[in-house]
Formats: structure tokens, C-alpha cells, sequence
């Protein structure tokens, strides 16, 4: 089964704290499919202003839904999503902006996320872009040019006081950018069947991946790590607590095969 890697950007910046508490909308939306040369990002409010709130600058509940199709289409023809943190970030994202929690629920819980992989078996989680260079990948998108022609150096913390700019293509290219990442780590991880990086204490680190990436559903089966050295480890159900608040599904989703 091939893999379809997903990443979203919010719309408005956020103080310090819970992100999605602040429901900070979603600015767009970056898919690349296994085999794929260019990543597909949704949308681009310039070429489809119907889609988006004009005193927000963030997807309506239309457009977030349209996000919502592409990945259950993905699904229904045997593509397995993979993400970054996607089940505890994007998923309840998408969950709150298209009011579908139970469908977000069961599409994160079938989805691949590397980062609730690494929680699940090391304790703690780990930066994309720390993975990536582990792996001796690409590193994510630093900079962006502007439509002025200026050069900006981007994070995802910049990337939405950007899109309130209206520097979209910016932001846009910096999402792609990460799901290109996504991808590119999902696959060589999947090949060596290990993650390597380097710790923050600069050592060697590696996570076997014997029976390759899993699904959130699978991680949640796997042994609890001894977090007892840290001071306030993050547990597994935490990230996944909003599916708790879940409704029932409004139609039964595609299995992934």
C-alpha cells in the first residue's frame, strides 16, 4: 500500500499554549502520494477565495471538508496516510474545523504517525526536522521568498503570521515542503527498517522498525517505555484525548487494506 503523506498549516498565529484551543483555523493543506513528484496543496485563496473565510483568512467548514474527502478517497483506494505528529495535531485540526470528529478519529487512528510511533516506544517525541537529518534526508524549508522579492527566514510559528500577510505562496510551498519531508522519511525508514538521529546530548539514537511503521491503533499495543528519568513525560492518551469527545460517525469510512 502506497503512502499518501498529510500536513497542515493554521491560519492565525497563537500566544503560547494549547494551539487548538484557540481553534486558529486552517490556513492549507499539503497531500504526496508514494511515486509522486510534486506534492498537491489545498488551496491557494488567490485561485479559490470560495473556499475561505475573507476575515479570517482561514478555510471555511467547506473547504476544510473538501480536505477531509481527499484523504478519505486516499483511503478508499488502498493508500495508507502517513503524518508527523498528525494525530495529535492535524486530525483534530480537521476535526474541529469540518465538525467531524468520529471520521477524523477512526482516518487518525488507521493513519501512520511517526512521531505518536516514536512517543509510543521511546517516551518522549521527536522534531521532524531532527529526523530527517538522522536519517541524512533533506532538512525542512528555511526560507521563503516573499512576493516582495525579500528572502524570510520561515518556521511554523512564522508560517501563519505569513498567511495574515497574505503571503500565501510562501506558506504554501513551505507546507509542501514538510510533507515532502513526510513522505521522504516515511519511505526510507520503511527501507531500513530503523530511525536513526542524534539526541540532544549529541548522541547516536535509533528506534528499530521491525515491523515497519504502524498505525496509531497498533502503537497503542505496544509496551510502555520506562519514563521514570523524566520530569513530566507525555502520555500516549494525552495526544489522543479529543477523540474521547467524538460524535458517531456520520457514514462508515473505507478500511485501510
Amino acid at each position: 500500500m502506497p503512502f499518501l503523506a498529510f500536513d497542515m498549516e493554521i491560519a492565525q498565529p497563537v500566544p503560547d499554549g494549547d494551539l487548538l484551543a484557540q481553534r486558529p483555523g486552517i490556513a492549507c493543506a499539503a497531500f504526496m502520494r508514494e511515486g509522486d513528484a510534486q506534492p498537491v496543496v489545498l488551496f491557494d485563496p488567490a485561485d479559490a477565495p470560495q473556499w475561505f473565510d475573507p476575515a479570517t483568512h482561514a478555510m471555511t467548514r467547506a473547504g476544510a471538508t473538501q480536505v477531509m474527502d481527499t484523504l478519505t478517497a486516499a483511503v478508499g483506494r488502498g493508500d495508507t496516510i502517513v503524518t508527523w505528529n498528525g494525530a495529535g495535531f492535524d486530525f483534530r485540526l480537521l476535526a474541529d474545523e469540518t465538525g467531524r470528529h468520529a471520521d477524523c478519529a477512526h482516518l487518525a487512528r488507521t493513519s501512520v504517525d511517526m512521531m505518536f510511533q516514536v512517543l509510543c516506544d521511546r517516551g518522549h517525541p521527536l522534531a521532524l526536522d531532527t529526523a530527517l537529518r538522522g536519517m541524512e534526508l533533506a532538512s525542512k524549508i528555511r526560507s521563503v521568498t516573499l512576493t516582495d522579492g525579500r528572502t524570510l527566514v520561515i518556521d511554523g510559528a512564522a508560517a501563519p503570521r505569513l498567511w495574515q500577510q497574505g503571503e500565501y505562496r510562501a506558506v504554501m510551498i513551505y507546507c509542501g515542503g514538510d510533507v515532502m519531508g513526510t513522505l521522504a522519511l516515511a519511505v526510507e525508514c520503511q527501507r531500513r527498517r530503523q530511525l536513526s538521529w542524534i539526541s540532544q546530548r549529541g548522541r547516536p539514537s535509533q528506534m528499530l522498525l521491525s515491523s515497519g511503521w504502524l498505525t496509531v491503533d497498533e502503537c497503542l499495543s505496544l509496551p510502555r517505555p520506562d519514563t521514570s528519568w523524566m520530569t513530566n513525560p507525555i502520555q500516549r492518551e494525552d495526544v489522543l484525548q479529543w477523540m474521547t469527545t467524538a460524535d458517531t460517525p456520520t457514514r462508515t469510512e473505507p478500511s485501510v487494506r
